[in-house]
């Protein structure tokens, strides 16, 4: 195997540097944008959006729902909540604002009765803390 001339192998070095530098800045901007998001969404909410996660997987949201961030959450009976913050509707009957989501948590049946969403006996609190974790689900860019 040929050995670079020691010039390009700084070269090469100094490049390697250059990425890694790259990758840092990427990830410290990711999670800069992160911590914007959960601290409009928990503002928007009066939620918590480590408990709404919490909350989401001790109530198995994920039996029914993908969702973004929740390991296993592969559920194909319900929609996925990927993306929820972009919606313009709650269970397309709702405006996607966070009272009328707090309400659909708490009470999906009396929103659309029939829904195959039952009402799992959500307090207040932890409705707040649920729809603070989904206001965090923007859409991935394409």
């Amino acid at each position: 195997m040929r050995r670079l001339p020691s010039s390009l192998w700084f070269v090469t070095w100094l490049g390697g540097f250059g990425v890694l530098g790259s990758l840092a800045s990427f990830v410290v901007q990711q999670r800069q944008e992160t911590a914007q998001q959960e601290t409009h969404a928990q503002a928007l909410t009066d939620g918590v959006v480590e408990r709404g996660e919490r909350a989401i997987i001790a109530r198995q949201c994920n039996a029914c729902h993908e969702i973004p961030g929740i390991a296993g959450a592969r559920g194909a009976a319900a929609p996925s909540l990927g993306g929820f913050a972009a919606r313009k509707t709650v269970a397309g009957v709702l405006r996607n604002d966070p009272v009328a989501l707090v309400r659909w948590v708490r009470f999906p049946q009396s929103v659309v009765p029939g829904s195959a969403m039952p009402n799992m006996g959500i307090g207040d609190q932890e409705a707040r803390d649920i729809a603070a974790y989904l206001y965090t689900l923007s859409p991935r860019p394409t």
